[in-house]
């Protein structure tokens, strides 16, 4: 399903509608730990032959049995932007592959509700988290018993030796290789991947100072520091 997603052109083309923009992996683009483009691109969904890995998308879907597969995205409805292009998009390219792609709309609340308790088939989700470091960023991805934000579910006891070492390493070039071995594995499997990340864009008036924009939505809300020049 993975496979079926054009990434670089869903990059220019949702960044006209939508803040989504930006191509990576498991770790945020441009920081010290992000996947390097050309290692991003031998790796499933992230090919720039969109032709060739839809090809192969067909053919693990006829390999698995299921060459007319139906898959409903459920998708969050009160939030229009980012989430209602996006969806959109990705439905549209699992169609390109022959699967039968629905959406199925919900309020945030259900939304919410239906990622934390697995009702779902396939389903959108964020990640905004409020610090560059591994430990947190990738705790999405080891197993659902161990991870209550892994909302795919899945088990998988490598990827949680993997997050192990790289969260107890001294050596940041040997955690930097633990790193990018979880991210090469967590993409090949793909219980959850990243579609695109987000160009978060704050309108603000002239006069508004002493605040400064992060990436993330969850920091930089206190307010104390803020004042209006007159």
């Amino acid at each position: 399903m993975s496979l079926a997603i054009d990434r670089w052109h869903g990059a220019e083309a949702l960044a006209d509608n939508t803040y989504l923009k930006y191509i990576g992996g498991l770790m945020r683009p441009g920081t010290a730990t992000s996947i390097p483009e050309a290692e991003l691109v031998t790796l499933p969904g992230f090919s720039h032959d969109i032709a060739g890995s839809r090809a192969e998308a067909r053919r693990l879907l006829a390999e698995a049995g299921v060459p007319n597969l139906a898959v409903t995205l459920t998708n969050r409805k009160d939030v229009p932007v980012p989430y209602g292009p996006a969806g959109d998009y990705v439905v549209a390219a699992w169609r390109e592959i022959g699967v039968q792609a629905t959406q199925e709309l919900l309020s945030t609340k259900d939304w919410q509700s239906a990622l934390e308790t697995g009702r779902f088939a396939a389903a959108t989700d964020l990640d905004a988290d409020y610090f560059d470091d591994p430990t947190i960023q990738l705790a999405r991805y080891v197993s659902r018993d161990l991870s209550p934000i892994n909302h795919s579910g899945s088990t998988d006891r490598f990827l949680d030796a993997l997050y192990i070492g790289q969260a107890i390493s001294t050596d940041p070039q040997q955690r930097a290789k633990i790193v990018r071995d979880f991210e090469r594995h967590a993409l090949s499997d793909a219980y959850t991947v990243p579609l695109l990340w987000w160009n978060r864009i704050v309108v603000s008036a002239e006069k508004f100072k002493g605040w400064n924009m992060s990436p993330s939505h969850y920091i930089g809300q206190d307010l104390s520091d803020v004042w209006l020049e007159e």
